[in-house]
């Protein structure tokens, strides 16, 4: 087999293009460090009107798909993003929309039928281009379709007799549950329909079928690797992902250092670096003063930038924060989502007038003077797969204080978890617990006001490298097995 490979990214989503979350920073991050190392690499996406507001796109072929008998066309629009070629679906009754998959927080009811019309749009789109690849890479749930539309539908077409396909699974909450009436729509036909494949409870879920049907599965990090496959932890797909272990596969997710450098960073007021650490004392107080809090560098400074979801840890972060906010410390938080949770979070920054400020936005220059401002960084997650931000506060020298589990275990060292304190890069906790969490965050505070073990720690964290080089070469290590288990069938 040769070493280049034609590897197709089938996304909902492209960092700088249109981003909801993390799986969006994976499929930009990935394709330009796979292009430098020779391979042909492409992404496909929809043509969503944030999409083509942004990204210069000339049209390069039309196409046809059926879905239950009726024929629906689209164009191919053709860009390049980050020297990686990039080709948007575009089909105005789908895809021109406001938002991505949501309007004023609902979910779009037809969203199944958007996203099973984009992967089957993609597989035509290949024929239409010319482009065969050895592998298609989707991700999450709108492209869990892939795989089986490759498997079923095209299994006699000799266009893609060498093409395999790998799904990675970002967040395995998210599954995409919708009504068995969908079955024809979809091109499932009712054999597929079971508990073996695509049934659930009675309803189709498109990521367990995706998982079944793919050649290779991934998830963003070893240990949420692991979590998957417990009964606590694989939201509701234990069996399934059971099934597939042997082609399961725990690949940690990159962090994007040139945009995330204290050194070349330019939103914050002052750069800075391990070996000269007074710009973030620079960047502390702009970001007291811009909180309208005390500028103040004897106090330790807290900060959290979040959707506000459940799975973030809220429940319990919130009433800790409540009773930990009686000490001489300062918190700033940055967070939009849940409308509830952001009332609670007002009040608690209303009873904490003079330590605690809340923005329910989301403000890209904020998100990195919190991480350069703040000495410490909340991240106390009920679960996170992978986990970012915990990466950019280490560079930052701002020390997470996070919960073990997912990537936060891959990546952090807690420093009463470790056998030897001084290699510790941060702060870890085990039950989702508001006690606990506070007896974290008081273990935090009394480090503070021990400046050489905060040297130590801090020098910890920054020397920490999460470079997409590794994660490169552990996704092209999947690709080849797919393929190589392909050449011995």
């Amino acid at each position: 087999m040769a070493s280049d490979l034609k590897i197709l990214f089938a996304v909902s989503e492209l960092a700088g293009i249109v981003k909801t979350g993390g799986l969006a920073d994976v499929a930009a991050a990935l394709g330009p460090w796979m292009r430098n190392k020779g391979h042909d690499v492409r992404v496909i996406m929809p043509a969503y009107r944030k999409a083509l507001n942004i990204l210069p796109t000339e049209v390069v072929g039309v196409g046809e798909v059926l879905m239950n008998g009726s024929p629906r066309g689209f164009a191919i629009r053709q860009g390049c993003f980050n020297g990686v070629p990039v080709y948007l679906i575009e089909h105005h009754h789908y895809f021109d929309r406001e938002d991505l998959y949501t309007s004023y927080g609902e979910g779009f009811a037809d969203n199944t039928e958007r996203f099973a019309f984009f992967c089957l749009a993609a597989l035509q789109a290949c024929q239409v281009l010319g482009f065969q690849p050895d592998i298609i890479h989707g991700h999450d749930w709108p492209s869990a379709l892939l795989p089986f539309y490759l498997k079923t539908h095209e299994q006699h077409n000799p266009f893609f007799r060498q093409t395999r396909s790998v799904l990675t699974i970002h967040n395995g909450a998210y599954q995409q549950h919708t009504d068995s009436s969908l079955l024809p729509l979809l091109g499932i036909e009712p054999h597929w329909f079971t508990s073996e494949h695509f049934e659930d409870h009675g309803r189709i879920n498109l990521l367990k079928g995706g998982i079944l049907f793919a050649d290779k599965i991934t998830t963003v990090s070893p240990h949420y690797a692991e979590e998957l496959q417990t009964e606590l932890g694989s939201h509701g797909l234990v069996q399934t992902i059971r099934r597939r272990a042997d082609d399961f596969h725990g690949i940690l997710n990159g962090c994007d250092y040139q945009e995330w450098n204290p050194e070349t960073d330019p939103l914050l007021p002052a750069n800075y670096s391990l070996d000269n650490l007074t710009g973030k004392q620079i960047c502390k107080s702009f970001l007291q003063e811009r909180a309208g809090l005390a500028a103040r560098a004897d106090i330790p400074l807290y900060g959290l930038v979040s959707r506000l979801t459940e799975q973030k840890g809220f429940a319990y972060l919130i009433p800790a924060l409540r009773q930990f906010l009686q000490q001489d410390v300062q918190v700033v938080l940055q967070a939009s989502g849940d409308p509830e949770l952001a009332a609670e979070l007002r009040r608690l920054a209303e009873a904490f007038p003079d330590k605690c400020r809340f923005v329910e936005a989301y403000d890209n220059s904020l998100a990195h003077q919190i991480e350069a401002g703040a000495d410490f960084f909340l991240m106390p997650s009920l679960f996170e797969p992978c986990g970012l931000n915990q990466m950019y506060s280490m560079k930052y020298g701002t020390l997470p204080i996070v919960r073990a589990v997912g990537g936060l275990v891959d990546t952090v060292r807690g420093y009463s978890h470790q056998e030897t304190p001084s290699e510790a890069t941060g702060f870890v906790f085990d039950a989702p617990d508001s006690q606990v969490l506070n007896q974290c965050l008081q273990e935090s505070l009394a480090i503070f006001h021990q400046p050489d073990v905060m040297k130590v720690l801090v020098t910890n964290a920054m020397q920490e490298s999460f470079s997409w080089e590794q994660s490169t070469e552990d996704y092209l290590g999947v690709y080849r097995m797919a393929l190589d288990r392909a050449l011995e069938k």
